[in-house]
């Protein structure tokens, strides 16, 4: 008999460890190594942050432009976009924040556990591990476990079995097809009790010139309840009403610093290709914090980063981490002073998020009415750039959207406020006179402004390039 070779002493070697490790009660687990993200005074580097080519960016301060931060974010959103590869899978590197750690796992070496064995992340298997795999299956302890999981299965009884298949069998038809649940009746004095729904627009009978739109009988669209959702929101916004507490005295913010908060918020919303109802929320519970809760200046970017991380928390699907907020604040403001703020913030705002913002009052306008998109986004662009105004922040939302509807009208010469564009917003043209020529007056002053962010974003052509709208002459408004 031949002696055996070395290869065959060290699978016979590697087989009676895994024995005694599936022996043992608790199969233990490779040590995991945490180190540092190595990086500049502990801050992450560009190839720390996507596996892609670093693109170039400029040095972000606070207050300015933004930092790496959205590289990683949308490294992140791509990822989830992406289709899994078929077949083995390429090693690929996960998007880094900052203080987040690296855990360093040998994937090659198979994790014996019981009477498993967990593969590799390619799915197979080198000739040693076959040979370790063959070992495990063919020792008594697999044996043992599969005679007792036999007698498992067989401990049903033969009445528990025929139960089953009585029950299976009485819910398919003669045809086998399986046969229709019961409905559920809901007992009469539950009926007697409950509140009698207000009847919506399309119910009632709607004055002349006036089209019916909340008519979809597609039971997905809900419809049936889309005039009553904005007429309550429409009572909501008296409950978060903001006062002008720019003017007031002894305010420690200014208008112009609100609009470069503002400006920056708008900048962080685009490039992490947030939602506009996030960022219309995030200015909102800004200015109701900051109505009621002098803030100075070293710490007013931090109240706007943390009512964005809030506002995120709502509207988005996949949210920023605090890491990333933290580090497009140019790292001015530690992870428990955001924890700190955010609860300030919600205890300002006695934790109601469901606050009125003026885009969602736009939308259902312009949808309502049968606005073309360009119409639609002429009056986004006036009203994101609205933000930046001292002026509208004691407006009501749907207020200031319908403005911004009645202008758009006006510079393109489509259509004319007539009835149904007052049925269906709440205002008539006379309201809405004086903020027309407000809205146009900043339109007429935003090539000269500083901030050139949302007049820059809505420049695009896919914007339509309203942002190059000319704006009216003063005389047309009197």
């Amino acid at each position: 008999m031949s002696a055996p070779t070395r290869s065959q002493r060290l699978a016979a070697k590697r087989a009676m460890k895994a024995s005694q490790l599936a022996n043992q009660e608790n199969v233990g687990v490779p040590s995991v190594n945490l180190k540092k993200v190595k990086g500049r005074s502990g801050k992450r580097s560009v190839s720390e942050m996507s596996p892609a080519k670093a693109p170039v960016t400029r040095k972000r301060t606070a207050f300015g432009d933004i930092t790496n931060a959205i590289h990683a974010h949308a490294e992140r959103i791509s990822m989830g976009k992406k289709k899994a590869p078929v077949g083995p899978s390429k090693k690929t590197t996960r998007p880094m924040t900052r203080n987040s750690s690296q855990t360093k796992i040998d994937l090659k070496k198979p994790v014996v556990g019981g009477n498993a064995i967990v593969r590799n992340r390619f799915g197979k298997l080198k000739e040693d591990e076959v040979a370790i795999h063959e070992a495990v299956l063919s020792s008594d302890l697999i044996s043992s476990s599969n005679e007792n999981q036999n007698e498992a299965m067989t401990s049903f009884s033969s009445e528990t079995m025929s139960m089953l298949e009585g029950s299976f069998n009485d819910s398919l038809t003669a045809s086998g097809k399986r046969k229709p649940r019961p409905v559920p009746r809901i007992p009469m004095e539950i009926l007697k009790d409950s509140p009698v729904p207000e009847t919506s627009a399309a119910d009632t009978t709607l004055p002349d010139g006036v089209k019916p739109y909340d008519l979809d009988e597609d039971p997905n669209s809900v419809s049936e309840y889309a005039d009553s959702i904005f007429r309550n929101m429409k009572k909501r916004e008296l409950k978060f009403a903001v006062q002008n507490y720019l003017i007031q005295e002894g305010s420690e913010t200014t208008g112009a610093m609100r609009a470069i908060l503002v400006d920056w918020l708008v900048e962080v919303q685009e490039n992490f290709e947030l939602y506009h109802e996030t960022l219309y929320l995030a200015v909102k519970i800004t200015d109701f914090y900051l109505q009621h809760n002098p803030t100075p200046k070293e710490l007013l970017q931090l109240v706007g980063a943390t009512a964005l991380l809030l506002s995120c928390k709502i509207e988005e699907r996949s949210p920023p981490p605090l890491d990333d907020f933290q580090f497009i604040c140019d790292d001015a403001y530690t992870h428990k002073q955001f924890v700190d703020m955010e609860l300030k913030v919600l205890t300002a705002i006695d934790f109601e998020l469901n606050i009125p913002v003026p885009y969602r009052f736009l939308r259902r306008f312009a949808r309502v009415t049968g606005m073309s998109m360009q119409i639609l986004t002429l009056s986004r662009y006036l009203l994101e750039l609205s933000l930046h105004e001292s002026k509208f922040v004691a407006e009501r939302p749907s207020k200031v959207a319908a403005a911004c509807l009645c202008l758009s009208l006006k510079l393109k010469k489509e259509h004319s406020w007539n009835v149904n564009f007052s049925y269906h917003t709440g205002y008539e043209e006379r309201e809405l006179e004086k903020l027309v020529r407000d809205l146009n007056k900043m339109m007429t002053d935003a090539p000269k402004n500083k901030l050139q962010t949302v007049r820059t974003k809505y420049s695009h052509t896919i914007f339509y390039e309203v942002a190059k709208t000319e704006p009216l002459p003063a005389s047309e408004l009197q």
